[in-house]
C-alpha cells in the first residue's frame, strides 16, 4: 500500500529552487541570467518610448502635420523592429537557462535514484507511483515553467514600476468637489488601475482555488494510463497467452476514463476562470477613456495625451492581469513542484533508511555470516539461518518451501534487503553476480545486453561468441549487433541462457543463481551447470531451487525454514 506523503514530510519548495543557483554550475546561469534582465530593462524601454510615440501619432492626426507623422511613423517601426529583436533574443536566453537548469536537475536526481538502490526501494515499498515519469517528464516542464514564471513576474514588475510612474505623470491632479468639499487627487489613473486589477485578481482565485488539486491528480492519472500501456508493451506474449486482451484494454480504459473525467473537470474549471476574466475585463473596458475625460474637458491634456493615458492604463493593467492570467499556470507548477517534493522524500527515506543487517568488507576469501533472521516488510519472522561460510570455489544448494525466505537470503546477501538483522562479511574487492529467476536484457545491441553492467567493448566478440555457444545459443545468436528490445523477443528458457552466458564472461568469485533455469529442462539445466562448474571452478555458485536433480552439482545443502 503507497504510503501517505505528508506537506511536512515533503522537502520545502526552496529545496526545489535553490540549489542549481549555489551549485559550481552557478556562474553561467547567473551570467545569462543577469542578460536576461538587461535585455527585460531594454525591452521595457523600448515599451515607454512606444507608448510616447503613440501620443505623438494622436496629436499629428489631429493637427494635420503630416511631415511630423512621417517622422514619428519611422520612429515607429524602429521601436516595433527592436521590440521583435529583443523578444526573438530573450527566447533563446530564457530556452538556453531552461536546458542548462534541467541538465543538472535530472543529473542530480538521477544521481540520488540510483544511490543506494533508492530506485529500488521506492519501488518495493510502494512510497510513490511513476517516480521514473517524475524524473523525465515533471523535472522538465517544472524547470520551464519556473523559467516562464520567474521571467513573465520579472517582467511584470519592472513593466508594474515603470508604467505606474508613466501614469502617474500623464494622470496629473484630479480635482473635483463634493460635500462642499475640494479634493485633489494626484496621479488618480494609477489608483484606478490598481482597484481594477485586485478586483480581477480576487475574482480569479475565487474561481479557479480548485486548480491546483485538478492539475496534481492531472498529472499522476496521465501518468499511471502511460505506465499501464507500458506494461502490455511490455508483457505483450505473457497476455496473448492468458487471453488477457479484453482485460487489459479494460484496464487502460479504465485508467483512461480517470484522465478522461479529470480532464473535464479542468475544462470546465479553465472554461469558469477564462470566462470570469474576459467578462471582467469587457465590462470595464471604457474605463481608462471614461476617466481621463475630466481633465480633457479641462483642457490640461490633448486628444494625444488621452491615448497616452488610454494606452498606458492598458499596459499598466494588462501587466497587473499577469496575476490572475497566470492562475491556471501556477496551479500547474504547484502540483508539478509536489510531485517532485515527493520524489525526494521518497529517495531520501530510502537513503536514510536503516537496515536491520550489517554488511562489513574484510581482507578474507569467503563470505561469512553471523545468525542471520529474516523478516518479511511487516516484521513478521520468516527464518533464522544458522552462521554461513561460502568458501571460494564451494557450491551451495539453498532449498526449502515457497515463501520460507530462499530468495530473501540472497537479497540480504546483496544489500537489498532492510527487514531483520545480522552480520555479513564480503570479501574485499570480491567480484558478485546475481542471476535472478528473469534476468534484466536493455533493448539494443544484443552483445551490449549480453555483457550487462559492463560495457561492450571490455569484451571480444570471440569471446562472447564462445560463452554463447556453451550455453546452446551459437545458432539463435548470428549477430551480435543487431538490435531488438530483447526482454520480448527471447523466450523465457532463452533468456536464463542469456543470463549463464553474462555469468561466464565476467567470471564472478561469487554466483548466487535464483531459480536461475527454472524456464529451461532438466537435460539444458544440466548443460548450463557442468558449463558453469568447468568454466568457473574458482567461484563459489550458490544455487536456490526447487529440483532434487541439482543436488549432484552441489557439495552442500542449506535448508531454509
Amino acid at each position: 500500500m503507497m504510503e501517505r506523503i505528508t506537506a511536512a514530510g515533503r522537502p520545502g519548495f526552496l529545496h526545489l529552487l535553490v540549489p542549481y543557483w549555489v551549485s559550481w554550475k552557478r556562474w553561467k546561469a547567473l551570467l545569462q541570467l543577469a542578460l536576461l534582465i538587461t535585455i527585460m530593462f531594454g525591452g521595457v524601454k523600448l515599451h515607454v518610448w512606444a507608448n510616447h510615440l503613440y501620443g505623438d501619432v494622436t496629436d499629428a492626426l489631429v493637427a494635420l502635420d503630416w511631415n511630423t507623422l512621417k517622422t514619428v511613423l519611422t520612429y515607429g517601426v524602429l521601436a516595433g523592429v527592436g521590440i521583435g529583436v529583443v523578444g526573438a533574443v530573450n527566447t533563446a536566453l530564457s530556452q538556453s537557462l531552461d536546458l542548462g537548469w534541467r541538465t543538472w536537475f535530472t543529473n542530480r536526481l538521477l544521481e540520488q535514484w540510483f544511490s543506494s538502490h533508492a530506485y529500488y526501494d521506492v519501488e518495493r515499498e510502494g512510497w510513490l507511483s511513476n517516480a521514473d515519469q517524475r524524473i523525465v517528464e515533471d523535472v522538465h516542464l517544472f524547470v520551464t515553467q519556473t523559467i516562464n514564471l520567474f521571467t513573465s513576474l520579472l517582467n511584470v514588475i519592472v513593466n508594474i514600476i515603470t508604467f505606474t510612474v508613466v501614469l502617474w505623470g500623464l494622470s496629473s491632479v484630479l480635482r473635483f468637489s463634493a460635500g462642499g468639499m475640494a479634493f485633489a487627487i494626484p496621479g488618480y489613473m494609477v489608483y484606478v488601475a490598481y482597484a481594477y486589477s485586485l478586483g480581477n485578481f480576487a475574482v480569479v482565485h475565487w474561481v479557479g482555488k480548485r486548480l491546483v488539486g485538478l492539475n496534481n491528480e492531472q498529472q499522476t492519472v496521465e501518468a499511471d494510463y502511460r505506465f499501464g500501456a507500458m506494461q502490455v508493451r511490455q508483457n505483450a506474449e505473457q497476455i496473448a497467452f492468458y487471453g488477457g486482451d479484453q482485460r487489459e484494454r479494460s484496464r487502460l480504459l479504465e485508467r483512461f476514463e480517470a484522465v478522461r473525467h479529470n480532464f473535464v473537470a479542468l475544462i470546465f474549471r479553465n472554461a469558469k476562470l477564462q470566462i470570469t476574466h474576459s467578462t471582467y475585463g469587457h465590462l470595464f473596458s471604457a474605463l481608462p477613456t471614461l476617466v481621463a475625460l475630466p481633465l480633457y474637458f479641462a483642457g490640461e491634456i490633448t486628444l494625444g495625451g488621452v491615448a497616452r493615458i488610454d494606452r498606458a492604463y492598458s499596459t499598466l493593467t494588462g501587466t497587473l492581469a499577469f496575476f490572475p492570467q497566470a492562475y491556471a499556470g501556477f496551479a500547474k507548477w504547484t502540483a508539478l513542484a509536489n510531485r517532485l517534493r515527493d520524489l525526494i522524500w521518497a529517495m531520501n527515506k530510502a537513503a536514510s533508511r536503516q537496515s536491520g543487517y550489517t554488511l562489513v568488507q574484510a581482507a578474507q576469501t569467503a563470505i561469512t555470516t553471523g545468525i542471520i533472521r529474516l523478516r518479511d516488510p511487516l516484521n513478521r519472522d520468516l527464518c533464522t539461518v544458522a552462521p554461513l561460510e561460502f568458501a571460494a570455489g564451494s557450491r551451495w544448494l539453498v532449498r526449502g518451501r515457497s515463501g520460507a525466505g530462499k530468495s530473501t537470503l540472497l537479497r540480504v546477501l546483496a544489500g537489498l534487503w532492510p527487514y531483520g538483522e545480522g552480520h555479513v562479511t564480503i570479501p574485499d574487492k570480491a567480484r558478485t553476480m546475481f542471476l535472478p529467476q528473469r534476468s534484466y536484457l536493455p533493448a539494443g545491441p544484443f552483445k551490449a545486453a549480453m555483457c550487462y553492467p559492463a560495457p561492450p567493448e571490455q569484451y571480444t566478440d570471440a569471446e562472447c561468441l564462445r560463452v554463447l555457444i556453451l550455453c546452446g545459443l551459437g545458432e539463435r545468436i548470428t549477430s551480435l549487433t543487431a538490435s531488438d528490445s530483447w526482454q520480448q523477443m527471447l523466450s523465457g528458457g532463452e533468456q536464463q541462457r542469456v543470463a549463464f552466458a553474462r555469468a561466464l564472461l565476467h567470471r564472478p568469485d561469487f554466483l548466487f543463481l535464483d531459480e536461475a533455469t527454472s524456464a529451461l529442462d532438466e537435460t539444458t539445466e544440466a548443460a548450463l551447470y557442468r558449463a558453469v562448474l568447468r568454466e568457473l571452478p574458482g567461484s563459489a555458485v550458490i544455487s536456490v531451487a526447487h529440483r532434487a536433480s541439482l543436488a549432484q552439482y552441489h557439495e552442500h545443502q542449506l535448508e531454509i525454514g
